[in-house]
C-alpha cells in the first residue's frame, strides 16, 4: 500500500511539473505568433522636408496598431530594448520622434520630430490584445509587455 501511495505522489508531482511545462510552451507559443504578426510592421525614411525627415509606415500585421512611437536613434550597432534608455538618459536631450495613437492595416506617412538628429529608428507599438513591442534598428523584435512597461520605458527615455 505504502508502493502505491507513493507511486501515486510522484505521479502527480511528475503531471504538475508537466502541466507547468505545457503552459511555458503554450505562452511561449502565443509570444513567438505575436512576434511573428507584429514583424509585419516597417517604417523606413524617405526623404527630408522643411528639416523634418519624412517616414513611410507600412502595416502588414493583419491588425490594427496602436501607441506607435518611432524614435531615431544615433547609434553604431545593434539596439535593444534594454539598451535603449542608454541613448537617451534623463535630463538630456529628447529623442526625435514620431508618434501616433493608431495605424490601420496598409500604409500611411508621417515625420519626426525637430531635426533628424539619428543614424537608426527603431519602433515601439501595441498590438490589439494590448501587448506592447519593440523593433529593434535590425529588424528584432521584443516584447515589452503591458502599457505600464511601455509607460515606464517611455520615462526612463524623457517622453513622459
Amino acid at each position: 500500500m505504502d508502493k502505491l501511495a507513493s507511486d501515486n505522489s510522484s505521479l502527480k508531482k511528475k503531471n504538475s511539473r508537466l502541466a507547468k511545462e505545457n503552459q511555458a510552451l503554450k505562452q511561449a507559443n502565443q509570444d513567438l505568433s505575436a512576434a511573428s504578426a507584429a514583424a509585419g510592421l516597417n517604417v523606413w525614411e524617405t526623404e527630408e522636408k522643411s528639416g523634418k525627415l519624412q517616414l513611410k509606415i507600412d502595416n502588414q500585421t493583419g491588425q490594427a496598431v496602436s501607441d506607435l512611437l518611432v524614435l531615431a536613434v544615433a547609434a553604431n550597432g545593434r539596439i535593444t530594448l534594454k539598451s535603449l534608455p542608454s541613448y537617451f538618459p534623463v535630463g538630456g536631450a529628447k529623442p526625435r520622434y514620431f508618434y501616433r495613437k493608431k495605424v490601420a492595416i496598409g500604409g500611411t506617412e508621417g515625420s519626426l520630430t525637430g531635426a533628424y538628429a539619428g543614424s537608426d529608428m527603431v519602433c515601439l507599438f501595441a498590438d490589439d490584445s494590448g501587448v506592447y513591442w519593440f523593433m529593434g534598428n535590425r529588424g528584432q523584435i521584443e516584447k515589452i509587455g503591458r502599457q505600464a512597461h511601455f509607460k515606464k520605458l517611455l520615462r526612463q527615455i524623457s517622453l513622459k
